[in-house]
């Protein structure tokens, strides 16, 4: 499916995973790398011209919170009301990794400290987005151990 030009969209109000989930994914098509997409909603949850990624590692880093939870902060003091949508790609194997869940955590937590309005972290393996609840992650230790649950390495 070919992207849509921003005038196609700019009006298109995207209030629920209903609507959004779909959106993220023909904007986003398919993981290739592993990064981190930021889009914008204006205060009717429709998408502001902005879509960017941000390279991340393999594995989360102790600092990377407060870092992206900066980022975020200064991202959001350009625009009032606005909601921020993250999503967490990688390419590899379609089942939700260790690694996977610690970056999603981590992205929560920068969301949260951040203080900006956001929806997700929302997750793009292969060329499907999908939700993962909170309950699924919150729990996962931040550090990573040898012996953990990912046997398939680093991506």
């Amino acid at each position: 499916m070919t992207r849509p030009r921003y005038d196609d969209i700019r009006t298109i109000p995207l209030p629920t995973d209903r609507e959004l989930i779909p959106h993220l994914q023909v904007m986003l098509e398919t993981a290739l790398r592993r990064q981190v997409w930021i889009m914008v909603l204006d205060e009717h949850s429709c998408p502001l011209p902005i879509l960017m990624p941000l390279d991340v590692d393999a594995e989360p880093y102790a600092d990377d919170v407060s870092t992206f939870a900066d980022t975020l902060r200064c991202l959001t003091m350009d625009f009032t009301d606005s909601t921020l949508v993250l999503t967490l790609e990688r390419p590899g194997p379609a089942e939700i990794m260790g690694c996977d869940k610690r970056w999603l955590r981590s992205i929560r937590e920068s969301s949260v400290e951040s203080g900006a309005s956001f929806r997700g972290p929302y997750l793009l393996l292969g060329d499907t987005v999908r939700q993962v609840a909170p309950d699924d992650y919150v729990s996962t230790p931040w550090v990573y151990f040898d012996d953990d649950d990912d046997d398939h390495g680093s991506f």
